[in-house]
């Protein structure tokens, strides 16, 4: 700040009237304000100097060193880490692929056993289809003789020989029934889908039953066309009948229903009898399983066969009394 200051010199002529203008600093107005700043000015100059000066408190080298030292010693943990799980996964690796040579040795065994097996399946197969067939005609050369021996002898009052005769039809009918449920197990024919009648598949399957006289069979008056292969369907009626037989042993009824549930045709055969023992009841469409002495437990598998796989239909049974529920659509895609 400046200011400006008139003054005559004291040399000067007294009668001069000339001026002379000194500049002068003078001091600021806030002399306080001006010793903070002197202060601030000190303070900067002397961290400046702590700082470039050798002092370590405040020795940005020895800072950095610390800084790095820290984070080189994180990397290194972080490293002897990843090592860790590097060589947990390696020792993993080895074992899984251990554990899948084994594997593969114990598939290739399996599948040598298997094809041994289904080898043997095969042959055993064939031979009992040629033998099931080399029975069969015998058979029915017995059963011929025996229907006509009961024709020339049915007015004969000879009740022991009738009763002989009548022994030996149900004995070759059983085996012929035996015989049949192997064949059909065992063959594997296609299935050939035409419109047919249910009523008529229900009397060709009855026409083939020997039904005892006390045995009521009790037909539907309705009927309904579907598509579906005859022979096959009345093949799986006849096992369900002569299944509802064999339970009625002093007599009863067989009743069939034919129902319609939009595209489906429901049939359903049940019979007075005394109804199937509960823990029998969830395995009697397991293969091989029978109840009966003389049963091949193939009769009931064969059903549900020919109904859901050839058929695209269902096959359920409820009990008290024994009902089959079976759901055939009425066409096929």
């Amino acid at each position: 700040m400046t200011k400006f200051i008139q003054k005559k010199n004291p040399n000067d002529d007294p009668n001069d009237n000339g001026r002379v203008i000194f500049f002068s600093k003078i001091p600021s107005q806030n002399s306080e304000t001006t010793d903070e700043i002197e202060k601030m000015e000190s303070g900067r100059k002397s961290e400046f100097e702590k700082i470039t000066s050798g002092d370590n408190t405040f020795n940005v080298k020895s800072q950095i060193d610390d800084r790095y030292f820290m984070m080189t010693s994180i990397i290194e943990e972080e490293k002897k880490e990843l090592n860790n799980i590097q060589n947990l996964i390696r020792k993993r690796s080895k074992a899984l692929d251990t554990a899948k040579k084994t594997l593969r040795e114990k598939q290739n065994l399996l599948q040598l056993h298997l094809d041994r097996k289904t080898n043997k399946m095969t042959v055993v197969g064939e031979m009992s289809s040629k033998m099931v067939h080399d029975i069969k005609n015998p058979l029915t050369v017995i059963k011929a003789q025996v229907d006509l021996l009961k024709i020339r002898y049915s007015k004969e009052e000879d009740l022991t020989l009738l009763n002989s005769l009548e022994r030996m039809d149900r004995a070759v009918n059983k085996i012929t029934n035996q015989i049949g449920d192997i064949l059909n197990f065992i063959r594997d024919t296609p299935t050939t889908f035409e419109e047919n009648s249910i009523i008529k598949i229900l009397n060709d399957s009855i026409c083939s039953i020997n039904k005892p006289d006390n045995i009521i069979i009790d037909l539907p008056t309705n009927d309904l066309i579907i598509k579906c292969d005859a022979t096959k369907l009345q093949r799986a009626f006849i096992n369900i009948i002569v299944n509802s037989i064999q339970v009625l042993e002093n007599g009863g009824t067989i009743t069939i229903q034919i129902l319609e549930q939009d595209n489906d045709a429901i049939i359903q055969i049940s019979d007075s009898g005394h109804g199937i023992p509960p823990e029998v009841l969830p395995k009697i469409f397991d293969l091989l399983f029978t109840t009966k002495k003389d049963g091949t437990g193939l009769g009931l598998p064969i059903c549900k066969r020919i109904i859901e796989e050839e058929h695209n239909g269902t096959i359920q049974v409820e009990n008290n009394p024994t009902r089959f529920i079976i759901k055939i659509p009425k066409t096929q895609q």
